[in-house]
């Protein structure tokens, strides 16, 4: 199980980094990760083998359609995870993140198709972030 969770943050990390611009290279998700860069290049070919990045040297990482499927069902789930905390269980802000890190793993479709009934209509997180849209 960790080495899936462990996958899904590459895949929900390397959209954020896309997201924000920033070229996604073993390095910066090295230092990212916190972690060496044959690391981050083991997993990178794991993800290659899987595809759900694509690379070639040199170049940026950049997600497959599979992969940006994939990341976006996970960020979809943390956003909607720390909204529900904050509106419907009233959790403060800097609280909601490291709640939601656990629970975006959740393999239960229905559990969050659940929430995004409680939510109704939601296209922001409460830190201003946008929440993909994800059918259930």
């Amino acid at each position: 199980m960790k080495k899936t969770i462990e996958k899904e943050n590459y895949l929900k990390t390397i959209y954020k980094m896309e997201e924000k611009e920033r070229s996604v290279t073993v390095t910066s998700l090295s230092q990212y990760f916190g972690v060496s860069k044959s690391t981050v290049s083991n997993m990178i070919k794991k993800l290659v083998y899987m595809d759900l990045v694509d690379t070639k040297p040199y170049q940026p990482i950049l997600l497959t359609s599979l992969g940006r499927e994939k990341a976006t069902e996970i960020i979809h789930k943390h956003r909607l995870i720390e909204l529900y905390l904050v509106e419907k269980m009233n959790f403060d802000l800097d609280e909601v993140h490291d709640i939601a890190e656990e629970v975006e793993h959740i393999k239960n479709t229905k559990f969050f198709k659940r929430i995004q009934e409680i939510l109704g209509d939601c296209d922001i997180d409460p830190h201003g972030s946008v929440i993909p849209k994800q059918d259930y």
